[in-house]
């Protein structure tokens, strides 16, 4: 597990749900390029997240976009909390 992921979990007492999400995020990160897009370079990152998610099929956007489906009551609101914070600490 990525040490800010385990960071993160712990400082936040993050659900397994919530947890599951940020390690998914953090996986998908490590795979894909933070940067402009150009469509055919979007398609490859796609390739990318399809090898570690087989049921993602199409970023939706012009630029790598991800959803992720929660129970209500989860506690989406912190998991946004710790998705931004990862991101700060890790995509410098």
């Amino acid at each position: 597990m990525n040490r800010f992921v385990k960071s993160i979990s712990a400082r936040l007492s993050l659900r397994t749900p919530q947890r599951e999400s940020l390690e998914i995020l953090a996986e998908t990160l490590e795979v894909l390029k933070i940067e402009k897009h150009s469509v055919e370079s979007l398609k490859c990152e796609l390739e990318k997240v399809q090898s570690l998610y087989t049921s993602v099929t199409d970023f939706e956007r012009e630029f790598p976009s991800l959803c992720f489906a929660l129970a209500t009551g989860v506690g989406k609101t912190r998991l946004m909390g710790a998705f931004i914070t990862y991101l700060f600490l890790e995509v410098r």
